[in-house]
C-alpha cells in the first residue's frame, strides 16, 4: 500500500506504520520538491542579487577626504553613487568674504542633477576648487588642506 497520509503543504508522502512505500511514491515527491524548489530558486522577483543585498546591509558610505588645491578631482567610490552630499568640515555651507560667497558644501543626485562644484561619475565624484570668484561666487570643495566628509548613497 502507498502512503495514505501526506505533509500538508506540498502534499509529499508521510508513511504510516502500515504503509509500504513504493518507487512512484518517491518519483512523486521528488518531482513536486524539484517543481516547487526549482520555481522558487528561478523567481528573480522573491530574491536579491549581492549588487542589492549591498546596497540593503550597506545603503551608503561616508569617508572623509583632505582638500589638494587642484581645480578639479575625481574621488573614487568604487560605485557609481545615487546621491552625494559634501562639506567642508568645520565651516558653514555657505560663507562671504566681503562681496564674494563661498560655496562650501554641494549636493549631487544621479539622473537630477547637482550643485554647482560637484559632478556623479560612473565610479565617484568630481569636486571644484576655484581659486577666484565667477560672478562672485568661489567653489571651495578641494581647498589645499581643508578636510571635507562625503556621504556617498548607493
Amino acid at each position: 500500500m502507498a502512503s495514505s497520509q501526506f505533509t500538508p503543504n506540498l502534499h509529499l508522502s508521510a508513511w504510516a506504520d502500515t504503509d509500504r512505500p513504493k518507487r512512484a511514491d518517491f518519483v512523486s515527491d521528488n518531482t513536486i520538491i524539484d517543481t516547487q524548489l526549482g520555481g522558487h530558486l528561478a523567481n528573480g522577483g522573491i530574491h536579491v542579487t549581492a549588487a542589492e543585498k549591498a546596497k540593503l546591509t550597506e545603503p551608503f558610505t561616508v569617508s572623509l577626504y583632505s582638500g589638494s588645491g587642484e581645480s578639479s578631482r575625481v574621488i573614487s567610490l568604487g560605485f557609481q553613487p545615487k546621491l552625494v552630499m559634501i562639506y567642508k568640515r568645520g565651516v558653514p555651507p555657505v560663507s562671504h568674504s566681503g562681496s564674494t560667497t563661498v560655496v562650501n558644501s554641494a549636493v549631487g543626485c544621479y539622473g537630477h542633477g547637482a550643485s554647482v562644484g560637484v559632478s556623479l561619475t560612473s565610479a565617484g565624484v568630481s569636486v571644484t576648487e576655484q581659486s577666484t570668484a565667477s560672478d562672485g561666487v568661489r567653489i571651495s570643495l578641494n581647498e589645499s588642506g581643508s578636510q571635507y566628509t562625503l556621504i556617498a548613497f548607493k
